[in-house]
């Protein structure tokens, strides 16, 4: 009888311990996929600052702004003409 009333506790304890440990291990995992996440994250912004940087580098190069010019803001230098196509079906 003695040793029945140390059973029950103990079992008790450990049945409340697993579900802990249980818990545990989810939230670890939850951890793990956040932080493959979050270097996924650093890594594609790390290749922006990269691509933002030569962006930077270029300003100063004369063909490059000319590119700019041209292609997003639709300039022209003096007396040149801008000649269109225009698809017909």
């Amino acid at each position: 009888m003695k040793n029945l009333l140390w059973i029950v506790p103990l079992v008790i304890h450990f049945a409340f311990l697993g579900q802990n440990i249980f818990r545990s291990f989810v939230k670890i995992d939850k951890l793990k996929i956040e932080q493959e996440l979050k270097i996924k994250q650093k890594k594609e912004i790390e290749s922006l600052i990269v691509r933002y940087d030569e962006m930077i580098e270029n300003i100063n190069n004369p063909f490059y702004r000319e590119k700019v010019a041209r292609n997003q803001l639709q300039m022209v230098l003096p007396g040149e003409k801008i000649y269109r196509l225009i698809e017909t079906k």
